[in-house]
């Protein structure tokens, strides 16, 4: 794995601040575009599963959030941390990924949870009130995702590595359980198939205002794009220890610990694919 401060490009004699989208060209924007497009895309996939039925199936979103939550925990434990703690250092590379959760868990507590797909089996009644609280705490999730998607392409930039292709491989495994949750949340609060399919493109159109946020950040110190990933490391580790935790304590626990070590699995498969890790 490269250090970032060799792969930075040296700083302008002038002193002037070179403008942080400069490295990126045509093409690259092109890459982060489509990124954006397939991890909206794989949400929208989601809630179309749930147009054929009146209610999501509690068997099929359980195995969605586990082998999604297997390949949050292999890019977050296997890739996004060590690249923090190269970066960092092990310190403050865990306070970065503690901010993550705590952020996360805060944002849980006081407003909804942050991982939609994760509690939408959980809830039997209310469930006008639970759609829009869901689109609230889908819109926060979905710009973490867009920033994540971001800092993994600035990751590989620096680097050289595979990282952000990691990163919006795993994004997407959770976007299809997520549409799919919202989409059926709001089936069941009265909506038709049409209104409650835009209510979730809306809410996952913020994935790219994330991505975009992303874009005025490119160009940070390896420091300050290190807190990033740490940052988005710990939001992974939160959605995972809810989503298996709490699917574990209330259901069965095999099949969820197979999915979930399915999810994984893949990840550790295309991470050497790719030769990251």
């Amino acid at each position: 794995m490269q250090r970032w401060h060799q792969a930075k490009p040296p700083a302008r004699a002038s002193g002037r601040a070179e403008h942080p989208v400069n490295h990126l060209t045509s093409s690259a924007q092109g890459l982060l575009l489509l990124r954006v497009v397939g991890a909206t895309g794989a949400a929208l996939l989601g809630g179309m599963l749930a147009l054929p039925v009146p209610r999501t199936s509690h068997r099929l979103m359980c195995a969605l959030v586990s082998f999604a939550a297997g390949g949050l925990l292999a890019v977050a434990a296997l890739h996004v941390i060590p690249e923090t703690a190269e970066l960092l250092g092990p310190a403050r590379a865990g306070a970065a990924v503690l901010a993550g959760l705590i952020g996360f868990w805060t944002v849980g507590r006081f407003v909804y949870f942050v991982c939609p797909a994760c509690s939408a089996s959980h809830q039997e009644k209310g469930y006008v009130r639970l759609g829009w609280l869901m689109i609230v705490a889908m819109t926060l999730h979905s710009l973490t995702d867009g920033l994540a998607i971001t800092a993994g392409y600035e990751a590989d930039h620096h680097a050289g590595a595979q990282l952000g292709l990691l990163i919006f491989i795993a994004v997407s495994y959770h976007k299809v359980p997520e549409g799919l949750a919202l989409m059926g949340v709001m089936r069941m609060a009265g909506l038709r198939a049409g209104a409650a399919l835009g209510a979730t493109a809306l809410a996952e159109l913020t994935t790219g205002i994330g991505a975009l946020a992303g874009l005025l950040l490119l160009g940070l110190s390896p420091g300050a794009m290190g807190v990033l990933l740490g940052v988005v490391g710990g939001s992974f580790l939160y959605v995972v220890l809810f989503a298996m935790l709490k699917e574990m304590w209330v259901h069965e626990k095999t099949s969820i610990l197979l999915y979930a070590s399915l999810g994984a699995a893949s990840i550790v498969v295309l991470g050497r694919l790719l030769g990251h890790g």
